[in-house]
């Protein structure tokens, strides 16, 4: 009987089988297309996938910090002369948040020659109904004042008020590129993801399933995203190389955690429940990722030992400073 060659064999599947393969390296890429959060929900369900890790719903009051921090046009005027705008808070109470857009005049050599109060931004947040917060009753208001503005550039400040409402409707009716992109991170780190280097993972052959079922979410986002996985053959070699990179990761999580417990005992005079049960959560959550890969892995020597001992034992300090 013949032995097919890695060609035929995907050539005939699409990739390699599960039973050769250690995992796979994936990447990926979102672009700024924006999605509402329904359709991405509907889709998670619609392929099985976990939606505790879908992201939060858009603060109305987020999506208008957003659109208001983004007004940062340039225009000309005459006389060799160009304008600036720029967002300022102003002042914020229990019913509104203002913020204003400020035009600043600069000549030629770049020197400011005046500023003058272009727009004013307002957030008035929702109502209180019964102790509770009644959705849908925020408002937001933008008010050009021409006062300051020479006439020929009313019309251009008008476009600028506009685009900060039509930047407003559009991020807190969709999620951005910038939460796309943290949900399927967060999913491939849920999924015990290794991070090899900047933004390249590794999944160990365990979750190839799931992981094909995110790779379908990302096609479906469409604009450009992409996600590619490389088979990775489970032979000595690899299997060390990712062996080295988990342990690189899970030192470095451990010290860091060693580090926030030293820094949270220099800083508070006593330490809060909630303080420690979310380091003693990060500690946990590093651990049984550790364990779970020290199997999948088939590590026997753990080289992360130190720096578990080291956290473990912070967090034994930490404890008992709760306890006083």
């Amino acid at each position: 009987m013949s032995v097919k060659s890695v060609s035929e064999i995907l050539d005939e599947r699409g990739d390699l089988p599960d039973s050769v393969l250690l995992g796979k390296i994936v990447l990926f890429t979102i672009t700024d297309q924006r999605v509402k959060r329904a359709d991405l929900e509907t889709e998670f369900f619609r392929f099985g996938l976990n939606t505790d890790l879908l992201p939060p719903e858009t603060k109305p009051i987020d999506a208008w910090k957003k659109a208001t921090s983004e007004a940062n046009e340039k225009y000309t005027l005459p006389g060799d002369k160009t304008a600036v705008v720029l967002c300022r808070d102003l002042d914020a109470t229990s019913q509104y948040v203002r913020r204003q857009i400020t035009r600043e005049v600069k000549d030629g050599r770049s020197r400011t020659l005046a500023y003058s109060k272009a727009i004013e931004c307002t957030f008035y947040r929702p109502a209180i109904r019964g102790g509770k917060v009644s959705p849908g009753s925020e408002r937001v208001q933008t008010r050009v004042d021409a006062t300051g503005l020479d006439p020929n550039e009313v019309a251009e400040v008008h476009q600028i008020a506009k685009g900060i409402e039509d930047r407003y409707s559009d991020y807190y009716g969709h999620l951005d590129g910038n939460r796309v992109r943290a949900t399927i991170r967060d999913y491939l780190r849920h999924l015990n993801a290794i991070e090899l280097k900047g933004g390249v993972y590794f999944i160990h052959v365990a979750h190839s399933d799931e992981l094909s079922r995110l790779q379908k979410i990302v096609e479906w986002l469409g604009g450009g995203c992409m996600m590619h996985t490389i088979p990775l053959v489970d032979i000595e070699r690899e299997r060390q190389m990712v062996s080295i990179a988990f342990e690189r990761e899970a030192s470095e999580s451990l010290n860091e955690i060693t580090k926030e417990i030293a820094a949270l005992k220099a800083n508070r005079k006593s330490i809060s429940p909630n303080a420690y049960a979310k380091i003693k959560q990060r500690y946990d959550d590093v651990t049984k990722k550790a364990a779970e890969h020290m199997v999948t892995l088939e590590i026997s020597q753990d080289m992360t030992g130190i720096a578990a001992e080291e956290a473990l034992n912070a967090l034994a300090d930490l404890q008992e400073e709760l306890l006083k």
